[in-house]
């Protein structure tokens, strides 16, 4: 009798977790084109399409998606599927907070990677684990990780006493009279006046100018200790040289 009921109660509970694991509600796949075999979308807010599926998976409808490109775009598409009837989101990676947002909405975060029909088929059928917080996190520093070794040596900057390629590197950067801004291929692109003179701090003055054109190397023949900390802190690495301008990034790229 006993072993009867214990049957009947683990028969129970596996059909309600089947139940519980069943999708309720529509299903919205962040997608790069507008058809069932496109692929899922990598930021889910910033997906050029939307596609909505109903809970058995069944494609109801297509949407452009009218926060491609905007700030808080993730913010902003909330309301959007509340009003769509969505219980479930599948893209590729989440931005900042906004799996959490989702959820206080109701809806949940997947992650997959594959065609709109095929993720909406399996979580209408409950078999895709839901996106963590967390999963997000490591993708975006991934990609952050990802980008900043793409472009090592995209932007050089050159601390010169001079506003040519032929003026002499400057002996401090912090003292250089330019920073002039070499791109990958080795062409000056910009010339920029050190405002160093001006600035309270110069050194953090100078390596926030420098980031803000993209820098990610700057020569000179010397740097000072607090210099060189606040461009680490921005991504930015120092190169010691003696020499011109113009010589000074035909080493760089040669070594690079």
């Amino acid at each position: 009798m006993k072993r009867l009921i214990s049957v009947a109660l683990v028969a129970l509970f596996l059909a309600s977790g089947l139940a519980f694991a069943g999708q309720k509600g529509k299903i919205c796949v962040a997608t790069k084109e507008k058809r069932s075999e496109a692929a899922v979308s990598e930021l889910a807010a910033q997906a050029p399409y939307f596609l909505i599926f109903d809970e058995k998976g069944q494609l109801v409808e297509t949407i452009d998606n009218p926060f491609k490109g905007k700030n808080e775009a993730g913010k902003l598409m909330l309301g959007f599927l509340v009003e769509k009837g969505v219980t479930a989101i599948i893209g590729r990676d989440y931005c900042g907070d906004i799996i959490g947002m989702l959820k206080n909405k109701g809806i949940t975060a997947y992650n997959f990677e594959g065609s709109a029909a095929e993720a909406a088929a399996k979580v209408a059928e409950g078999q895709v684990p839901e996106a963590l917080k967390e999963n997000a996190l490591v993708a975006n520093h991934k990609a952050a990780v990802a980008n900043h070794a793409a472009r090592k040596v995209e932007i050089i900057a050159v601390a010169a006493n001079g506003e040519t390629p032929e003026a002499s590197v400057s002996a401090l950067a912090l003292g250089a009279r330019f920073f002039l801004i070499f791109n990958k291929a080795g062409k000056l692109i910009d010339k920029l006046a050190n405002p160093a003179k001006s600035a309270e701090n110069p050194g953090i003055a100078i390596a926030d100018l420098l980031a803000s054109h993209g820098t990610s190397l700057v020569v000179a023949e010397g740097f000072g200790t607090k210099f060189i900390e606040y461009m680490n802190g921005k991504g930015i690495k120092a190169f010691s040289f003696k020499g011109s301008a113009g010589e000074a990034i035909k080493v760089v790229l040669q070594s690079k």
